[in-house]
């Protein structure tokens, strides 16, 4: 969906007359979740109109440095708003508990680049051929002329470099390049995200990747690789689910490796699961059947089953999705 001047100006419609705005985010919210929802509360508080950002899960530890972050909340502060915005989300339910609040709401926009599962919003910018919300965001911003500071610069920038890789991803596009230079140029801190975000691990991650490589398994002739973390693994690191982020892709830098998976159990009898798939292999195919989703080579899903059931059923499916190619 492109940008156009009349869509721009349908965003800034809906802001017309409100007396407050939710801004909502997926659960485990990763950089293009919170970056998004950050830059849009920064925007309106540019605006003077009353926000804030809602969210199931608290900022992972390399999100922490995101302006404004320590104002994410679980429950708002008030019962109703006027308008809600969800950001990066392809399904009202991975709101989590936070999606009630949302419903409450007289309007509802959402700003998205999954292939969409619902169609839920009054207005609806989505373009699943984006690499990242973030991109969708800055795009509309800057039609619509808006002061972008280096605080929402940051968090918009936040999201591109995130969801592309540091522009290493196959999602990486011109427009992912030019949009985060003219970013720069509006001060977004490039070091800070890259410090942040790739540069620094906790001993409790760097534990679990060591544990993760060490009983990694593989088959298919080695194009699928795989490991599970127990939650005793967890424990035992000291661990938490967001020390997991990037083992997936390890595995998947295995020259052989076509699909590689990641099931943990970071809370007792939770299970969640990521993809990751080289160009042709579509693991959001795979994650749809298990009531998950995600884009084409990166995707999840979670169980409420025990570690060894889901494994399984895991490695079944993404064998059958190496044979589909």
């Amino acid at each position: 969906m492109k940008i156009t001047k009349e869509l721009a100006l349908a965003f800034r419609k809906e802001l017309e007359n409100v007396s407050s705005v939710i801004i909502g985010t997926h659960l485990n919210p990763d950089g293009d979740a919170l970056g998004s929802a950050l830059a849009v509360s920064l925007f309106l508080d540019g605006l003077g109109i009353p926000n804030e950002v809602l969210c199931h899960h608290n900022a992972p530890a390399n999100l922490k440095f995101l302006p404004n972050v320590a104002g994410v909340r679980q429950k708002p502060k008030q019962d109703k708003h006027d308008l809600g915005i969800v950001v990066d989300l392809d399904a009202l339910d991975r709101l989590g508990q936070t999606e009630p609040y949302f419903h409450e709401c007289k309007r509802m926009v959402v700003v998205d680049h999954h292939l969409p599962h619902e169609s839920p919003g009054d207005l609806r910018i989505v373009d699943s051929s984006e690499p990242a919300t973030s991109l969708i965001l800055s795009r509309l911003l800057l039609e619509l002329g808006a002061n972008i500071t280096p605080d929402i610069a940051t968090c918009l920038l936040t999201g591109i470099v995130t969801d592309t890789g540091s522009f290493r991803f196959r999602n990486t596009t011109p427009d992912a390049l030019s949009i985060s230079a003219i970013l720069l140029e509006h001060g977004g801190d490039i070091n800070l995200i890259s410090e942040e975000v790739f540069q620094s691990k906790p001993l409790s991650s760097v534990r679990l990747l060591g544990h993760a490589l060490e009983t990694m398994r593989l088959d298919c002739d080695r194009r699928l690789a795989w490991s599970s973390l127990s939650n005793h693994d967890f424990v035992v690191a000291d661990a938490l689910d967001e020390d997991t982020e990037g083992v997936v892709n390890e595995m998947l830098f295995i020259t052989s490796v076509q699909i590689a998976a990641l099931i943990r159990e970071p809370e007792p009898g939770k299970i969640r699961c990521s993809f990751r798939s080289r160009s042709k292999y579509d693991v959001a195919v795979a994650a749809r059947d298990f009531g998950g989703g995600g884009h084409k080579n990166a995707a999840g899903c979670t169980f409420d089953l025990p570690l060894k059931e889901a494994e399984e059923l895991v490695v079944r499916r993404l064998k059958l999705c190496l044979e589909s190619c």
